[in-house]
């Protein structure tokens, strides 16, 4: 399971990157990602899977200690998937600080069929 952070001169938009690792997103099931030693405010994610997908969309949700970061889903497309998609997560509207210590949780809502591993980039920029 990835779960390891990266801060400091990532990109301009953040200072870092969360990795979880979903075991398979067509299973419904959630992943966590690694607690950091600051406060962050997160600002985006995204799913890349490892092979196809078929038989409907998958959900990817983000929650902070069992509350939804607002409006920042990830739908990973069955129609053309193929191993290496990447699937931009809807940007957050609210609910996206992380105290320092505290997971995020990615959760699938196992919509699509074949299994697929899914590995996942949280963004963030500390405040």
């Amino acid at each position: 399971m990835g779960r390891t952070f990266f801060p400091n001169g990532v990109g301009t938009d953040q200072d870092g990157v969360l990795y979880a690792t979903i075991a398979d997103v067509s299973s419904g099931a959630s992943s966590w990602t690694a607690g950091l030693p600051f406060d962050v405010e997160i600002t985006g994610a995204s799913v890349t899977i490892d092979t196809t997908v078929t038989g409907g969309d998958a959900a990817i949700t983000f929650e902070i200690a069992g509350v939804a970061i607002t409006s920042m889903v990830s739908t990973v497309l069955n129609a053309g998937s193929a191993a290496g998609s990447t699937f931009e997560a809807v940007a957050p509207t609210g609910a996206n600080s992380l105290t320092a210590g505290v997971p995020v949780e990615v959760i699938t809502d196992g919509g699509s069929t074949d299994a697929s591993i899914g590995s996942v980039s949280i963004y963030y920029k500390r405040i």
